[in-house]
């Protein structure tokens, strides 16, 4: 066979082909791989019949052809059934399936069959799984489940998971095609753009589609709906009842009936063709045009074609009702498909109602060393969830307690914080056990690339523990593990996604919008990182989960919803807010912002003294914050000391911070003083973590987990654009970028897609500005808006109109997302931007910038992982704070 001829048999029949070229090329160098998948939910009815007769043609083209039972995907669509009614339903499809092709005279030993389970849950697809959700939005995700996810007000999470899974098994399988009906392109589509990129790193799979047959009542042809569908087991009787009532006008060929012989019989007939008996008469056609027009004409009437497609239909089915008469196929069809089913959710919510107040009923009086115990744990706290389950469990036995900490950024000292609460939990005897949340920290916008999270978990953990034993804590029943230790196991992974089954969209995002960084476009990701934290109380089998204020959300998701799958509700011990010593000031990098754990005394003084601290002022006000929840609760009652000259009052000291804070309050206590004090027990504090990590086998453990940016020197000598010889570095010394407001939008005079701005930059007359966003932003959204302008390239005349100012943008190519820089609120025209750590100047006379060194420096302009535009790792900034970008992060700008 030539490869017109096995094009001819792969594509007929077909609505749409997408990569007809790559067919071809592999066509001249081997056989097709394909994969058709179906997932197991609803009986299969005789429209199976057209994806069976496409497998007939693959095969015939001496494709390599997989049928994937996909038990994982029915379980996420809207989870029609339980997982234990999936796995008999998953047996019955394939029974059925097989009973099919035998039926059309399609030899099984040339397919393969093969479980969405017997792959979907192994750990490389589930590490594909969260990488694809770090890069797919939610809006793509829903999009590209359109046609296929029952649609429903308020979504369920599983139905963006979806897509991306049907996407993945392209790869999985090793396929070079995949075939379903029409009403996947959107998958398709959603596969083709997120398969190639970089992160992901496959191929571009070609995609093959098969129109949509219509139900005999009008419609898709739906397993849902009984009245739309002849069931493969139907009797000869209910085939001819059913078709009895088909819509089936004559003269219309917009029916049912006619698709099914165009799509269904014709096919499978092709050499003996379909004929229609007229009274006496028999009709015979070789082809569907002539029965079509013959059917226009009214010379074939609507119940001769019904009569004739019943004797057809009948003729296909007898083979499938024999093997399904044995008394294995009976009892499966059976239990696949029970006639009467109990709402799975409903009885667990049911269970969950009676345990509770099983627990109610069962709570006894406390021992006074319970008690004590119970006051140790919810000492500090700002609540205690569940307070009687808390001391029902301490009659028994001590608590198993989780904390979990995302493994994104670096560990510093507003961390004591948890600690001083971890110590009194091992103080009353609890187990604590540490969840180094590397996936995590992964969803989470990607904070943690993907190839540094064990670097990362290994620093966390040693640099966790010295804190502990820094403080005294007695650590011989703490235990630590690593997120992905358990998340990328198969029994986990179910559990996510059978939660996702039952979980909103909208509940998962208000779940976590404390706790994740929110933007314009969320990652599918940010959609599921509640429920990871949710799984984790059940995986661990803990008592009771700790967290901050911002984790409250969270441990409300998992209060709702574990006891729909059927797992306890847990205790959830709620800490304060850790406050960020020096913290979040304007224009300071998030190095600055924070007092590492190994900062040397120089820099933890230096960052003290530029902490916010305003005399008399005990709102927002880090170091009181810093002494109320990590220095008085470790001093045990010996209260805070504070050292002073005996001319500003001498030594002084407090038994409570309720004292301390009424004197600061008023001004009995300067800010200075203050300060002097916690850098004393500051410096106590972390002394032995640094230490620790002077060792060489620790302070590898930061190197690996923060590689450091590679070095390259900066260019000496004035602001010229030249950047010295062609040997030297290239200098953002040169870049003259400022603040402007763009006045005017006028689309350019012979392009349409670029804008022509007038841009306000506080000179004497606005600039022009040919931009290519005409295709992106609309007018709207440009004019009147303050954008970031590189101010000293040499006019450029585009299409005739002369440039002489560049807009710059921040700029992710797939999706393909262009969002502008934003100065600070208050700037105006004219604001000079320049770096914080003083490589650039402030001031706008600067040379010429030549077009080389431009292109070398621009290579180095990005939006960082905090959203701050940045040149390599230092921030630019104007005189009023940072520039920076509302939603996209790690992206260049251009």
């Amino acid at each position: 066979m030539d490869i017109e001829e096995k094009i001819q048999l792969i594509t007929r029949n077909l609505q749409e082909v997408i990569g007809e070229e790559k067919l071809r090329s592999i066509l001249k160098e081997r056989d097709l791989k394909i994969y058709w998948g179906t997932a197991t939910t609803g009986k299969p009815h005789v429209a199976y019949f057209v994806p069976m007769s496409k497998i007939a043609d693959f095969l015939k083209a001496q494709c390599e052809v997989t049928i994937l039972l996909a038990d994982v995907h029915a379980c996420l669509d809207n989870m029609k059934a339980t997982w234990e009614l999936v796995c008999y339903r998953t047996d019955y499809y394939e029974n059925v399936i097989k009973s099919m092709l035998k039926s059309i005279g399609v030899p099984l030993d040339k397919l393969r069959f093969i479980r969405g389970t017997e792959f979907q849950l192994s750990k490389q697809y589930t590490e594909d799984m969260y990488r694809l959700s770090s890069l797919a939005t939610e809006h793509d995700a829903k999009k590209a489940g359109a046609e296929v996810v029952k649609q429903v007000d308020d979504p369920l999470l599983s139905g963006l998971l979806y897509p991306g899974l049907q996407a993945l098994d392209e790869e999985h399988l090793k396929v070079d095609a995949q075939f379903g009906g029409v009403d996947q392109r959107k998958i398709f589509v959603y596969a083709e753009k997120y398969l190639p990129m970089p992160e992901m790193g496959y191929t571009k799979r070609i995609h093959l589609m098969n129109p949509m047959v219509p139900g005999l009542t009008g419609g898709k042809m739906s397993s849902s709906e009984e009245d739309s569908k002849i069931d493969l087991l139907d009797s000869s009787e209910s085939v001819a009842k059913k078709l009895q009532r088909a819509f089936c006008e004559a003269g219309n060929t917009d029916n049912g009936v006619l698709a099914f012989i165009k799509y269904v019989l014709f096919p499978l007939n092709e050499d003996s063709g379909f004929s229609v008996e007229k009274g006496n008469v028999r009709l015979s056609f070789s082809k569907y045009s002539e029965l079509e027009e013959a059917f226009i004409k009214q010379e074939v009437d609507p119940d001769s074609l019904k009569r004739s497609v019943e004797r057809c239909l009948n003729k296909l089915l007898d083979p499938i009702r024999n093997d399904f008469d044995s008394e294995a196929n009976r009892k499966l069809t059976m239990d696949a498909y029970p006639k009467v089913m109990t709402s799975v959710v409903g009885e667990l919510e049911r269970n969950d109602t009676a345990e509770k107040n099983s627990i109610s009923n069962s709570l006894v009086a406390l021992e006074l060393e319970k008690e004590a115990k119970y006051q140790l744990i919810a000492k500090n706290l700002k609540a205690v969830v569940n307070t009687d389950g808390l001391r029902k469990i301490l009659t028994e036995r001590d608590p198993h307690i989780l904390w979990g900490i995302s493994t994104g950024g670096k560990p510093d000292v507003s961390y004591f914080v948890q600690m001083c609460k971890i110590s009194d939990f091992l103080k009353a005897g609890c187990k604590v056990t540490v969840i180094l949340a590397d996936l995590h920290s992964f969803l989470d916008n990607r904070k943690t690339p993907w190839n540094l999270m064990s670097a990362r978990s290994a620093y966390f953990e040693k640099v966790i523990r010295e804190m502990l034993l820094s403080i005294g804590a007695p650590i011989e029943k703490v235990s630590f593990v690593r997120g992905t230790d358990y998340q990328l196991h198969k029994d986990y992974t179910l559990n996510v996604y059978r939660l996702s089954t039952i979980v909103s969209v909208r509940d998962a995002q208000v779940a976590g919008e404390d706790a994740i960084r929110q933007v314009e476009h969320p990652l599918l990701a940010s959609r599921l990182y509640p429920l990871l934290q949710s799984l984790d109380e059940e995986q661990l089998k803990v008592d009771a989960h700790f967290g901050g204020e911002d984790q409250t959300k969270i441990f409300q998701f998992a209060q709702k919803y574990l006891p729909k799958l059927g797992f306890k509700s847990r205790i959830h011990l709620i800490g304060h807010t850790a406050p960020k010593l020096p913290g979040g000031k304007v224009g300071l990098t998030e190095e600055e912002s924070k007092i590492d754990l190994l900062e040397t005394k120089k820099n933890l003084k230096k960052k003290l003294g530029k902490t916010f601290c305003e005399p008399g002022n005990i709102d927002n006000n880090p170091i009181l914050a810093f002494i109320r929840h990590v220095l008085i609760p470790l001093g045990d009652g010996r209260g805070f000391a504070l050292k002073r000259p005996a001319e500003f009052g001498g030594d002084i000291s407090f038994s409570d911070y309720v004292s301390l804070e009424s004197a600061f309050a008023n001004q009995e206590i300067h800010p200075a003083d203050l300060k002097n004090a916690v850098e004393v027990y500051l410096n106590d504090l972390i002394e032995p973590i640094r230490t620790a990590f002077q060792n060489s086998a620790n302070a590898a453990l930061i190197t690996s987990a923060y590689p450091p940016p590679k070095k390259e020197a900066v260019a000496k000598g004035g602001g010229g654009g030249g950047g010295g010889k062609d040997g030297d570095k290239p200098s953002p010394v040169a870049l003259d970028i400022r603040v402007g407001k763009i006045v005017e939008v006028k689309k350019h005079p012979t392009s349409e897609t670029l804008y022509v701005l007038s841009v306000d930059l506080s000179e004497s007359e606005p600039r022009l500005v040919v931009s290519g966003l005409a295709n992106i932003l609309s007018s709207d959204q440009l004019l009147n808006r303050l954008g970031v302008f590189l101010c000293n390239l040499r006019p450029a005349t585009l299409l005739g109109v002369e440039s002489k100012a560049m807009l710059l943008c921040a700029s992710r190519n797939e999706p393909k997302f262009i969002e502008l820089l934003d100065p600070p609120s208050s700037s105006k025209p004219g604001d000079v931007i320049f770096l914080k750590d003083g490589l650039s100047e402030s001031c706008s006379q600067k040379s010429e910038l030549k077009k080389k060194l431009w292109e070398k420096l621009q290579g180095d302009l990005k939006v960082n992982a905090d959203g701050k535009f940045v040149w390599k790792d230092s921030p630019f900034i104007t005189e009023l704070g940072d520039i920076t970008c509302k939603t996209l992060t790690g992206v260049p700008v251009k």
